[in-house]
């Protein structure tokens, strides 16, 4: 998976907890209260830019606006019965979509697809080995090129990741969760159980990598919290000799 693309799909169910009940725990309505109204994302310079969510529902619409107001893009979701069927990232006809296919509400094939100077087109196909596993068999269209992707789930969090070379299944990535006890706001934002985006239910707190590039490292990021009562309101990530560095901060309806 190229790097940036695997930042994009961590990026995408960041949040769980480390002490598990025997019995899976819903702790967030998909149409529950507060609505995240929008975020600020602070670079390592703490200069930012800020999304505001749109609702129908469900989220509608995310505006992406550098820190002075300028509109830098803006990305809808379409839905089917609370099931989303797509994702497009921007207006731009070279901007790139996500389209979701079911069976029932259970998520089986993605594909994302692009029109920029370096297109990207790639597929995703999802099976469940067991109520606790995700495996993801992802074909990229434009390299020819496949890899297996596996996501480890406990009480409805994602507690491990793993991508593995399809011939070999030597471990090319892998990485480890684990999370505080309050709810990931953006767990309900699009659609029944958090899927398509196998989003968590709640705030990492820590990601640990164990390969990279199909070498075994030991690194750890760390992040902390201030909060409002049960919701997140800055996340901070934790530097050396006690620092820390605001990462995104979040606004309610």
């Amino acid at each position: 998976m190229k790097p940036t693309r695997l930042l994009f799909f961590l990026a995408l169910f960041f949040a769980a907890c480390t002490e598990q009940s025997t019995e899976p725990e819903i702790i967030i309505d998909p149409l529950a209260e507060p609505g995240l109204k929008a975020a600020h994302f602070y670079l390592t310079d703490q200069s930012h830019y800020r999304v505001e969510y749109k609702y129908n529902n469900l989220l509608e619409k995310e505006i992406h606006l550098k820190e002075n107001g300028e509109p830098l893009s803006v990305t809808t979701y379409k839905y089917d019965n609370y099931r989303l069927i797509e994702q497009q990232l921007d207006a731009d006809p070279k901007a790139g979509k996500f389209t979701f296919q079911y069976n029932a509400d259970t998520l089986i094939s993605s594909e994302y697809k692009d029109s920029a100077e370096k297109p990207q087109n790639f597929t995703r196909t999802y099976s469940y080995p067991d109520k606790n596993t995700v495996r993801i068999v992802e074909k990229d269209l434009v390299s020819k090129t496949e890899q297996h992707i596996y996501l480890y789930i406990e009480q409805g969090n994602i507690v491990r990741t793993k991508t593995l070379d399809p011939v070999t299944d030597q471990v090319k990535e892998e990485n480890q969760f684990e999370y505080d006890q309050h709810p990931n706001p953006y767990f309900p934002l699009t659609g029944k159980a958090g899927n398509p985006m196998f989003r968590s239910q709640r705030n990492v707190t820590l990601m640990r990598t164990l390969f990279r590039n199909g070498e075994s490292v030991n690194s750890e990021i760390r992040y902390a919290y201030e909060y409002k009562g049960a919701w997140p309101v800055k996340r901070y990530q934790l530097l050396t000799n006690d620092k820390k560095l605001l990462e995104q901060e979040y606004f309610y309806e």
